[in-house]
């Protein structure tokens, strides 16, 4: 969808810039100042679908609808909210509909969108004429490559997976989930040379890849190069170990809070984001017990490193609002309290921490 509104431009360039929070926070002052704004609330269904909080994208996505009614673009992103939500039919009901209103260039990302469903409807040769279909209309797609790669590496055809993963990394060198793929496809072929000059690849684009350090670790056993698989095995268990240890932790210190055991509570949930540092659940529950334990200065600390991990958490940013409140920090809590107001408009404490802000900063 376009508009020559050079102020849903603006969000528009915030959007594509990865500036989420900035987007949301034009995107919503469009639509308060032109309440039949429907691309304003279009995009922000498609930001809030990506935030996983689907009622809310559908919420918006009905305005756009009223504002814009018949619009393919609409229905297509209908079909991605019932999509996530696993109602499979429903939403490939929803991405033909798209397809026959019109979508425009888009109409080979829809059908790479039935392809998915198709998928997970088991109907495989629906699937690979969807996929085909969105191949023609736009071969340089890298993620229709990649959709392609892991179709045919699920029928046991490591060739044709291969070709399409390649394809998409040469369009796409960035696309780090098809490099754990292309490994498994070349271990398939039992060319393993070449699985573990990819899998290596990932491991240096992002150490913490997971799946692509064990494929790693498993294809160095397969070569001989017994030191080398059995190092990476053991890095991989030891950040697993690391990680399970974190969320146990983590799980404990939500049952202690629940129970009123808060010392108890503040042990666990320490020694959660001492294992995991950017851990944001359990930054966020432990910033929220030392607020409410009194400690606001120490608690701001925390809450910080919440918002930083993860900036589109509503309720971490008003905690951290709290915090800097209660530690006499009002243009920092002015601030923070309008985040959580971007992301959450309709939570009246968050308007209320707002309103105390403003109120003191006048004073």
């Amino acid at each position: 969808m376009s508009s020559r509104d050079p102020s849903l431009s603006s969000a528009l360039a915030e959007m594509n810039k990865g500036r989420i929070l900035q987007s949301i926070a034009q995107f919503k002052q469009i639509i308060r100042s032109e309440p039949a704004n429907g691309p304003a609330y279009f995009y922000l269904s498609t930001l809030y679908t990506e935030m996983k909080e689907l009622d809310v994208a559908e919420r918006y996505l009905r305005r756009a609808m009223e504002a814009n009614p018949n619009q393919g673009a609409h229905y297509y992103q209908l079909g991605l909210i019932r999509y996530r939500q696993k109602q499979w039919r429903a939403a490939l009901g929803f991405f033909k509909q798209a397809l026959e209103l019109g979508v425009g260039n888009n109409e080979a990302v829809v059908w790479r969108s039935i392809g998915d469903v198709q998928a997970e409807l088991f109907d495989r040769d629906a699937a690979l004429e969807a996929y085909d279909t969105s191949l023609r209309l736009r071969p340089q797609e890298a993620t229709t490559r990649l959709a392609l790669g892991h179709f045919h590496l699920e029928r046991s055809e490591p060739e044709i997976a291969i070709q399409h993963l390649r394809a998409a990394l040469e369009i796409d060198p960035s696309l780090r989930s098809a490099y754990p793929v292309l490994g498994r496809a070349y271990r398939q072929t039992g060319d393993l040379s070449a699985a573990v000059e990819i899998l290596k690849k990932a491991v240096d684009a992002d150490p913490a890849d997971q799946e692509s350090r064990y494929a790693l670790g498993q294809a160095l056993l397969a070569m001989r190069r017994i030191d080398e698989g059995r190092a990476e095995l053991e890095t991989y268990q030891r950040i697993r170990q690391q990680v399970t240890n974190a969320n146990e932790n983590y799980k404990t210190g939500l049952t202690r809070l629940e129970r009123g055991q808060l010392s108890e509570a503040e042990k666990f949930l320490r020694e959660a984001v001492h294992l995991a540092p950017t851990y944001g659940p359990a930054l966020h529950a432990l910033g929220t017990l030392l607020l409410d334990r009194g400690s606001s200065e120490k608690a701001a600390e925390v809450l910080r490193r919440a918002v930083d991990a993860n900036p589109l958490n509503a309720a971490s940013w008003f905690s951290l609002g709290t915090a800097y409140f209660k530690s006499g920090k009002h243009t920092e809590a002015l601030d923070a309290a309008q985040w959580a107001i971007v992301l959450k408009d309709d939570d009246p404490q968050y308007q209320r921490l707002l309103d105390e802000v403003r109120a003191r900063i006048r004073r």
